[in-house]
């Protein structure tokens, strides 16, 4: 009211100062005249006035309303959150008779609700973001399954989508997403996101984080010569409102960035262990490698949270193959060794991936748990002689080198020259969505 009482007396001076002075300006201006231009300075300067006035209430407004919508998606992610933990919560009391619905025992539900308490705390940690990039709400991700498939934003603006097939180049990267569209073709990946912005790309990442739009992806590594499939690779997919895909290489850097990776890595750990359990109830004997990132290595809280849950459920560790790329595994320190040791005591294996350098240290992998080395097919092919000097010292202390990226059949025959008897790629079969449990 002061600033706008202020106004008013700036306009109204100087149209008591047209009246009085005005005639002393000029000798055409008399008394009569003075007053005509006093009233065109009240009534203009009104008029400026109430447009400010109106602009300023238009703007107080605007800023409320984002405030509101702010207030409201705050409100609705922890009512998804909440119901998400309920859920679980409810199995457990289900479950207090011996096996939930679900086939759960009391103390698996349990400890799935305390990895689950903490992938919360840290999303909500690394995804705070400026108000107007606040996304919306989860649901409750379901639980994936993929055998029988793979064996077989609030944006201001939307981004152009233009789809293109999806290509293997970024097979080995680590991210996730939900069950695909409703009208796309079941375990078949969708069309890839083009031209966005990093901004957007980022917001697609929180997004897809709270909207539970990460797809689990599944490719088969097989033994050769029979290609007879011995195991799984999981990684993931974000998928955008519209149902594209957005692929790794667009936003593994801002995820890293922001501090999202730890969360996705997080999300793909609990759904590896939920197809795993499902897995091991058909009595099937399938391996399901998973990549890690080195920042999820380095998540304390989470990683002994999830050690804990391991520690009650042994019978998953079986199964599971943890993967590292090379070059985080070059530079870990002695806490990401004492983290290998606690996953390697409860029965976990190890896999090395992304391998451009073939001078390894075989033993002292061996040491480490690691049973798995995995070099695309062009590296082992550009240096035919290394790589079986590699294949051999692998032997040697029972570590299998898994050939990546056989894309055809020429592919396959050198391969199969050098010695090596596991690969993976498009020859093999291409990765797909994992289907979604009922």
């Amino acid at each position: 009211m002061l600033k706008h009482f202020g106004i008013f007396l700036i306009y109204a001076c100087a149209a008591a100062a047209v009246l009085l002075y005005a005639p002393q300006w000029h000798p055409l201006i008399d008394q009569r005249a003075a007053i005509v231009l006093c009233l065109f300075v009240v009534i203009g300067g009104g008029l400026l006035h109430e447009v400010y006035a109106r602009l300023g209430r238009e703007a107080f407004l605007t800023e409320k309303l984002l405030s509101l919508r702010v207030a409201q998606g705050d409100a609705l992610e922890e009512l998804s959150w909440t119901r998400r933990e309920l859920a679980v919560l409810r199995e457990a009391l289900e479950a207090v008779g011996g096996v939930s619905k679900s086939g759960k025992s009391v103390d698996e539900v349990i400890a799935e609700v305390k990895v689950l308490q903490s992938l919360i705390t840290r999303l909500a940690k690394s995804s705070k973001a400026p108000q107007q990039e606040r996304p919306q709400t989860a649901e409750q991700p379901p639980e994936e399954e993929v055998i029988q498939a793979a064996t077989a934003s609030p944006l201001a603006k939307p981004h152009p989508l233009r789809p293109r097939p999806a290509d293997q180049k970024d097979a080995g990267a680590n991210i996730s997403t939900l069950p695909a569209n409703a009208n796309q073709k079941p375990g078949v990946l969708p069309p890839v996101a083009l031209g966005l912005e990093d901004s957007a790309v980022l917001e697609v990442a929180r997004q897809a984080l709270r909207d539970d739009r990460i797809d689990l992806v599944l490719q088969p590594i097989v033994l050769l010569p029979q290609r007879k499939r011995s195991a799984y690779e999981c990684f993931s997919r974000l998928r955008t409102t519209d149902g594209f895909m957005i692929l790794p290489e667009q936003y593994i850097h801002l995820a890293e960035r922001e501090g999202l990776v730890t969360a996705i890595d997080n999300m793909l750990l609990i759904r590896c262990v939920q197809l795993i359990r499902k897995v091991q109830r058909r009595n099937e004997a399938v391996d399901f490698f998973c990549n890690i990132s080195s920042h999820t290595l380095g998540d304390d809280v989470f990683f002994s949270d999830f050690i804990e849950f391991l520690r009650s459920n042994r019978e998953l560790a079986g199964n599971l193959v943890f993967e590292f790329p090379q070059n985080a595994y070059n530079n870990w320190d002695s806490s990401a060794g004492d983290y290998l040791c606690r996953l390697a005591d409860l029965g976990c294996r190890f896999s090395l991936d992304g391998v451009m350098d073939l001078q390894i240290d075989a033993a002292a992998m061996a040491r480490r748990n690691f049973h798995f080395v995995k070099v695309r097919a062009e590296v082992l092919l550009a240096e035919p002689e290394l790589s079986e000097r590699l294949l051999s010292e692998l032997k040697e202390n029972g570590i299998q080198l898994v050939a990546e990226r056989v894309e055809d059949e020429d592919a396959l025959v050198e391969i199969l020259d050098i010695g090596i008897d596991c690969a993976q790629g498009y020859l093999f079969g291409e990765p797909r969505l994992a289907r979604p449990a009922a």
